[in-house]
């Protein structure tokens, strides 16, 4: 019999540490809420950034799982940028992606927005994103439990409309670190256990134009998953 890894006994959330997990991504939500509703024509992206972490502060946390990322327009299409002084104008692309810890268990979400309506190239790229995750999330919840099935469920829907753009993999384990033991990769071998918390966030970048990323966190069940993300990511809620 094989002998079970420390990573795969780690990957198999208790209910205290799953409970820590949604109390991170609850508090992430409130801090998403406040940022957007503060948004406003002019301000720099560092603006924003900070006053991500003081809202983190103000919800009674001091450790995110790392440091917030916020872009404004083409810096959308950088996958780890890091804020800087790009103001926001109308017609730009918004990505964050950020989250925080509860007892050392992390959370993590991406949201895309646009300020101001958004061009059919934008509502385009926003759509396609969504529905490649839709459709591995809908993997998921047949039961599917090879990261590389679901990897590519998602992966081979963007690669026939947009020729090798997304240079990340689906998405991760989350626990104490925030990016753990298992991986959705295109040729990754791991098996999802039950009980297991995974990101799924697929995402296109155009250089010079802007990117989209979505990321929701799921818990993997016996025959499908739970979402554990609560906040909406459809096209109209992403028209601020």
């Amino acid at each position: 019999m094989k002998t079970k890894l420390i990573h795969e006994v780690r990957a198999v959330k208790s209910k205290k540490e799953l409970a820590n997990i949604v109390k991170a991504q609850r508090i992430s939500e409130k801090v998403l809420s406040a940022t957007v509703a503060k948004l406003k024509t002019g301000v720099t992206e560092l603006q924003v950034a900070n006053s991500i972490k003081k809202a983190y502060l103000h919800n009674g946390v001091n450790v995110l799982s790392f440091p917030p990322i916020v872009a404004f327009g083409k810096n959308t299409a950088n996958i780890h940028h890091e804020p800087g002084s790009a103001k926001l104008k109308k017609g730009d692309t918004i990505m964050f992606d950020f989250g925080c810890t509860v007892n050392h268990y992390c959370s993590d979400m991406t949201r895309t927005y646009f300020w101001g309506e958004a061009s059919n190239k934008q509502k385009k790229i926003y759509n396609d994103v969504l529905h490649a995750m839709n459709l591995a999330i809908r993997k998921i919840s047949k039961g599917e439990k090879r990261a590389k099935i679901i990897d590519n469920t998602g992966r081979i829907f963007l690669a026939k409309k947009y020729k090798n753009n997304f240079k990340h993999g689906l998405g991760h384990g989350v626990g104490t670190v925030i990016h753990e033991w298992p991986n959705f990769k295109p040729k990754s071998e791991d098996i999802l256990p039950v009980g297991c918390v995974m990101t799924i966030e697929p995402g296109i970048y155009l250089k010079n134009f802007g990117g989209v990323r979505i990321e929701d966190m799921v818990l993997i069940t016996k025959k499908g998953y739970v979402n554990l993300t609560n906040f909406p990511k459809d096209l109209k809620s992403a028209t601020l």
